[in-house]
């Protein structure tokens, strides 16, 4: 089967389609050091043990935009140490740096 009926259901029936999942995650922006976890999930529910692997799958996908941000950050801090160090700060206290990253990466 392709789409279990039953189980979705199941939480449809039993939770009001409450999903039975708690999800913990650090604050959206969080500058996190690699090799540590940004988000876990947890079942809640022993019925609906698939559906941490379903959400999983989904929310895995963070790891393309989440990449992206990362690159971006990296690059605008050179762009900011070059800018200072070539005699052009003023670029930078006027926020003039903030145009020079332009970032097509996540479209």
């Amino acid at each position: 089967k392709l789409f279990n009926r039953g189980a979705w259901e199941y939480i449809l029936n039993s939770k009001g389609g409450v999903l039975p999942i708690e999800i913990k995650a650090v604050p959206e922006g969080t500058v996190v050091p690699y090799k540590n976890v940004l988000f876990t999930m947890e079942n809640t529910d022993d019925k609906c043990f698939w559906l941490t692997n379903y959400l999983e799958t989904l929310l895995v996908q963070l790891w393309y935009p989440t990449t992206v941000c990362t690159q971006s950050r990296e690059q605008k801090k050179i762009i900011i140490k070059y800018l200072q160090s070539t005699g052009t700060p003023e670029v930078v206290e006027q926020g003039l740096h903030l145009f020079k990253l332009h970032d097509f990466g996540f479209r």
